[in-house]
């Protein structure tokens, strides 16, 4: 394979930092409504439990999302690389790393309601056998996250443009381009992508 072959998409400083500042943000707010202990006059948001539940849940997210993004913003790599041979994936938490076409049942658009009322376009990269890259994750909470995703959204493999240089639409039809390479060198039959 030659470099004319390929597309290293690298990852975005600017929108990792974003991230890294929207995760102190959860963090802040979970740890305001455990110190203070906010009155509210909605009788179910005053509630102790649900306080303590979002609170909990907002430290959670804000800590993870410190952790995953701060740690990507020292990442080197690129986030994710086309070529004829595959998608190389370095684009989240779980990098899949190296995925041959071959793998690949189907790719689509997957459109989700993110935590903060947006929401979030994902290209679902569907595979021929997803256990074998679900087995291969040794962390039992990711694994589970990767089996969810996979019950709920078809696939455990889900690219996401919130951290690479490059928007939703242009990285869906790049895929799609590469797809279409694939099919057309192996003369294989492959669905092109849809959305949904």
């Amino acid at each position: 394979m030659t470099d004319s072959n390929k597309i290293a998409i690298p990852l975005s400083r600017a929108k990792l930092t974003r991230l890294v500042i929207l995760s102190i943000l959860f963090l802040a707010a979970g740890l305001w409504i455990i110190i203070s202990n906010p009155q509210i006059s909605n009788p179910f948001f005053n509630h102790p439990v649900v306080k303590i539940i979002a609170s909990c849940a907002s430290v959670m997210m804000g800590l993870s999302g410190i952790y995953i993004f701060a740690k990507k913003l020292f990442d080197k790599k690129p986030g994710l690389i086309l070529s004829e041979e595959g998608i190389y994936d370095n684009t989240s938490a779980f990098k899949f790393g190296f995925i041959p076409w071959t793998d690949i049942a189907e790719i689509y658009e997957k459109k989700v309601q993110g935590a903060v009322a947006s929401k979030q376009y994902f290209v679902t990269i569907g595979l021929n056998d997803p256990d074998k890259y679900i087995s291969g994750v040794t962390n039992t909470i990711k694994r589970k996250l990767l089996i969810a995703n996979s019950k709920h959204y078809g696939s455990p493999v889900h690219l996401s443009t919130n951290g690479l240089k490059i928007d939703h639409k242009d990285l869906l039809k790049l895929v799609n381009e590469y797809f279409e390479k694939c099919k057309n060198a192996t003369g294989k039959k492959l669905p092109a992508i849809t959305t949904g």
